[in-house]
């Protein structure tokens, strides 16, 4: 197999081992939501949303100088000492971590005014967290390794025992909330020997004080930008726990479920395009060939935006308890962001292309600052489309720096009046034609997103039936 097929391959293995579970946890919503209440939910997304922060703080990029000098070693027996010291490293790091917040989180979590008890809900969600630190190296030792079957295999099902136990708990013993926290400790923690024993073969266990000021040097100039990015992203939830209260944030968590499934289109997406991002950086053609990459990009991201939004009320009202109905308000405003987030990625391939790493950083710093600031201004007075609104309009700022550092002299006024004309349409057909017919609603939003995605097609000058017949074409000589 070429190098070039292997790459798409590879890539595309990856990227199923990432879609899956998103698709798994959007699966769930309904069934969850008809079971918990918005206050449970919003524990749940709060929890998860926290240990994505965690796992960030505790691993300090640690991945990130393992799979750049993992082929700097100079044998095999390095390259398992390497491995065995940063995992033991991360794993000592984060045993003091988990300590420290079973003693003083209690405190913690009270100066910021948390309404979510910090036992037994807080706690079970640090402990997963750590079970789940285990995975994180050995799945980037198969990355490196190129075997990504295993690791998707892994990931997938992972998934659906999590979804499995999630709902057996939920439904026959009446967990609730604690359903899916307890749920995610229990596969993460069998997962964490799973992943100790698929790597026995690759680690040699040690504890390396000099190599670790040196990992440290290279990974926490780039800890800020990493801690900033994920601030960004879960500072709205934490704020609207303080300010507000546990069932505006299962309103907001659902609404924000719905608005995130755009990242399984734009994952996928980036993941198609990314290697031919970096194949043909230099070329005297690039730019030509970036804006029909970046047009082609903002095309699948505008018909997901489209899509969730204006069905979003339809969704809830045939899916979800009567409860939840009053979440589909936000996700237009949501789901912006996460677009806008989506893009940041082909403009972020470039600033790394360039070298301008740093420049992620301050980009994510930016994000963060506007987040709290505003959020702490405007959330006490005006409520969740605060925290739906500062949060696109973080994701958007970051976006504008950062096509601002790529510094592509290239055209954005076909994005730009697309983005416009979607943006238009989910305004008159979400918050001005109240429609309370779900049949005739969906009849007619369908109708009306048809003429939408003409409306792109010719702005973008993409042509989708000549892509489905490329697509064709290439599935036959495959």
């Amino acid at each position: 197999m070429s190098e070039k097929k292997s790459l798409i391959k590879n890539t595309s293995i990856y990227a199923l081992g990432d879609i899956i579970p998103r698709l798994l946890a959007f699966i769930s919503l309904p069934i969850l939501t008809r079971y918990l209440s918005p206050s449970d939910y919003g524990i749940v997304n709060y929890v998860n949303s926290l240990n994505t922060f965690l796992l960030a703080l505790g691993f300090l990029s640690i991945n990130t100088y393992y799979l750049v000098f993992y082929y700097r070693c100079k044998d095999s027996e390095e390259q398992k000492k390497l491995l065995g010291n940063l995992s033991s490293f991360v794993l000592l790091l984060n045993a003091i971590l988990v300590v420290i917040i079973l003693l003083f989180g209690k405190y913690i979590f009270s100066a910021f005014g948390s309404k979510i008890p910090f036992f037994p809900y807080i706690i079970i969600g640090v402990l997963s967290n750590f079970f789940n630190l285990f995975s994180i190296l050995p799945a980037a030792l198969y990355r490196l390794l190129e075997r990504p079957l295993p690791l998707t295999i892994l990931r997938i099902i992972e998934g659906i025992i999590t979804l499995t136990l999630s709902l057996v708990l939920v439904i026959y013993f009446h967990y609730t909330a604690l359903a899916v926290l307890y749920a995610t400790l229990t596969v993460n923690f069998f997962y964490a020997f799973i992943f100790l024993y698929i790597s026995r073969k690759h680690i040699i266990w040690n504890l390396n004080f000099k190599q670790i000021k040196v990992v440290l040097a290279f990974t926490l100039p780039l800890l800020p930008g990493s801690i900033a990015y994920y601030v960004t992203t879960i500072s709205d939830r934490i704020l609207i726990d303080k300010y507000l209260n546990l069932n505006d944030l299962g309103i907001y968590s659902t609404a924000a479920t719905i608005a995130l499934v755009l990242n399984v289109f734009s994952f996928g997406a980036y993941k198609a395009f990314e290697p031919y991002i970096f194949k043909n950086w230099g070329s005297n053609d690039f730019k030509k060939i970036f804006e029909n990459i970046r047009n082609g990009f903002v095309y699948v991201l505008l018909i997901g935006v489209l899509c969730l939004s204006i069905f979003a009320k339809e969704f809830f009202q045939i899916m979800t308890n009567v409860k939840f109905h009053q979440a589909y308000w936000y996700v237009p405003m949501i789901i912006i962001g996460v677009y806008s987030s989506s893009l940041s990625l082909l403009y972020g391939t470039i600033i790394t292309a360039k070298g301008k790493t740093r420049i992620n950083s301050v980009v994510s710093i930016t994000g963060a600052t506007i987040s709290i600031v505003l959020n702490i201004v405007f959330l006490p007075k005006f409520g969740l489309i605060t925290a739906a609104l500062v949060s696109s309009l973080a994701m958007t700022v970051m976006l504008f720096i950062s096509i601002w550092y790529a510094e592509l002299k290239i055209s954005h006024s076909r994005p730009f009046f697309s983005l416009l004309l979607i943006v238009l349409v989910i305004y008159i057909m979400v918050y001005l034609i109240p429609i309370e017919d779900i049949v005739y609603a969906i009849i007619l939003k369908s109708t009306v997103s048809v003429f939408a995605v003409i409306g792109i097609s010719l702005i973008l000058a993409i042509n989708p039936l000549k892509i489905l017949n490329s697509f064709k074409k290439k599935q036959l000589i495959q």
